[in-house]
């Protein structure tokens, strides 16, 4: 069996910060270091600050679906106003897209890259127009390539 040791500077101001907090609560708490019980007038807190105390927020009134009267018009509830989700446009490179296209090259799907390509009307990668860059490392990565 190995034994293993374990220092940690700064342990008794840590047991004195704990006996502290403890002697505030009125309840008396033995701290161990080393296999040895602390007496609590043997460590002296550093700088122990009191917690802030944490206040009950105040109780929401949810709002009553009224009832329906099955012979009435049913009542349609109101969907909150939809908020839209910041997106970012990432922009490709001819590099990023050529990068792409050679693992998939790589697991011998020429044809089907060459399919792709027809798709956009292009023969080969660089005839592929920046604008249609966004698009088609979309259609790479449907493929299976990482881009």
């Amino acid at each position: 069996m190995m034994e293993v040791t374990i220092n940690i500077p700064g342990l008794t101001e840590l047991a004195g910060a704990i006996n502290a907090l403890a002697a505030s609560k009125t309840v008396n708490i033995p701290v161990m270091v080393d296999g040895q019980q602390i007496a609590q007038d043997q460590v002296q807190p550093k700088n122990v600050e009191p917690q802030a105390q944490i206040q009950p927020q105040a109780k929401t009134q949810r709002e009553e679906t009224p009832k329906q009267d099955p012979l009435k018009e049913p009542v349609q509830k109101q969907d909150p106003p939809k908020q839209e989700v910041p997106t970012s446009t990432i922009s490709y490179k001819l590099d990023d897209l050529a990068k792409a296209a050679m693992t998939l090259m790589d697991a011998g799907r020429q044809a089907d890259l060459q399919q792709l390509l027809g798709t956009f009307g292009v023969a080969s990668l660089p005839e592929l127009p920046a604008e249609q860059y966004g698009a088609f490392a979309t259609k790479l990565r449907e493929m299976g390539a990482q881009i």
